[in-house]
């Protein structure tokens, strides 16, 4: 037997029990609990099926058919999943997103804006709003839906997801966060124009993680 995979996990099903027993609008970043493969400090491993609630910046993981919240953060190097990688933060974890020009991490922060009811969004049908049956699992930035526990009151309202993230880059061996083109130009000075001219021709939304992960690539590379 395992005893020291047993020592790392006890926590985490604590934190889970206490998971159980509150409730939270959760905004997945995943379609679904996906295999993960973790890397300890110590250097245990392990493998566990889990989703990130990037509304809440929590990793949960299945044990059995309960849901759980994985505590104690500060031990776990590195989580890989669905080709994806994740490492500890302050509160919740980064993705790791490797790109030409340097290293991003992503602070994912997402959020439900409120777009209306069905009745009165003549665009909205009832093939675009989602049965969940987890609360907001899996939604694409574009797509519109009706969280599960609004829907078990009978409610109409229509939601979209939207992304509020933090992105970390290294200028000059340290970390920066950015949020903003504007916070860019500060970060290289002399590069303005170039920057400004990018985000114009390319009409980059920093809402949109693709675009922003694009503008940082080219930011890096100047």
């Amino acid at each position: 037997m395992n005893y020291k995979w047993i020592s790392l996990i006890v926590p985490f099903l604590f934190l889970g029990e206490i998971v159980q027993a509150q409730q939270f609008t959760r905004i997945f970043l995943f379609d679904d609990f996906k295999e993960a493969r973790i890397l300890f400090r110590n250097h245990s491993k392990a493998t566990m099926q889990v989703n990130y609630d990037a509304s809440n910046k929590v990793m949960l993981f299945r044990q059995g058919t309960e849901l759980m919240e994985m505590g104690n953060t500060a031990l776990v190097d590195t989580l890989f999943v669905d080709g994806r990688i994740f490492v500890p933060a302050a509160k919740g974890f980064y993705e790791v997103v490797r790109l030409e020009h340097g290293e991003v991490r992503i602070d994912w922060l997402l959020k439900e804006v409120n777009l209306g009811s069905k009745g009165a969004l003549g665009s909205v049908t009832q093939g675009s709003v989602h049965n969940l049956q987890m609360s907001d699992l899996g939604l694409n930035a574009t797509e519109m839906y009706t969280p599960y526990q609004r829907q078990r009151i009978g409610s109409m309202e229509v939601y979209r997801r939207k992304a509020d993230n933090t992105y970390l880059i290294q200028v000059k061996g340290k970390w920066e966060k950015v949020k903003k083109p504007r916070q860019l130009e500060k970060l290289f000075p002399g590069q303005e124009e170039r920057i400004r001219a990018y985000v114009k021709e390319h009409k980059v939304d920093m809402k949109n993680a693709s675009d922003a992960l694009v503008l940082l690539d080219y930011c890096l590379g100047l």
